[in-house]
Order: C-alpha cells, then structure tokens, then sequence
C-alpha cells in the first residue's frame, strides 16, 4: 500500500456508478471526500484499477475503486484533465 498526493481532478459520475455508490448507502459527494480529503491508503489492483481506503466526514471506512479517465476539456491547459471514474465504493470491514 502506497500513500499519494492529492492533487486537484474531476470525477466522472453517470447513472451506473452513481446507482452502485448509492446501493452501498453512500453519496457520491462523500465518495469524494474520502478520495480527496479522507485518503488513508491506496494500492493498485491487478486489472490496473486502484483501491482506496478513506473516511466519510462521519468518520466511517469506506473503499473505492476507481480508475483514471482522461476527457477532453477545452478549458484545460492541453485540452485534457484528469478524471476519476469511481467503479463502486462500499462500507470497508474494521
């Protein structure tokens, strides 16, 4: 398990992760907290997603696994952001 820096991205939220974030009684705006606020670890999985572990602002354990997405952004300096694309999070066991 590796630390990592924060650094500033978008997230990529449709239907389909939004409805399996929300079947796990979350939000997705405390799925990016976890991610950007709440980081406690963060490994790479071996079909090259990752896995982090965070807190909830209520202090609960929460996984996510997620992806990097690049999209096109005019506003952005050389067209392209970086763009987490959440595949699901849960309730982390103690």
């Amino acid at each position: 398990m590796t630390r990592r820096r924060i650094e500033p991205v978008r997230f990529r939220w449709i239907d389909w992760n939004r409805d399996k974030v929300l079947a796990h009684g979350l939000a997705t705006p405390e799925v990016e907290f976890a991610w950007r606020r709440g980081l406690i670890e963060n490994r790479k999985r071996r079909d090259g997603s990752f896995e982090t572990l965070g807190r909830i602002p209520s202090g609960r354990l929460i996984r996510i696994i997620w992806h990097w997405n690049e999209v096109f952004d005019a506003l952005e300096p050389g067209g392209t952001s970086k763009v987490v694309f959440v595949v699901t999070a849960y309730k982390a066991e103690p």
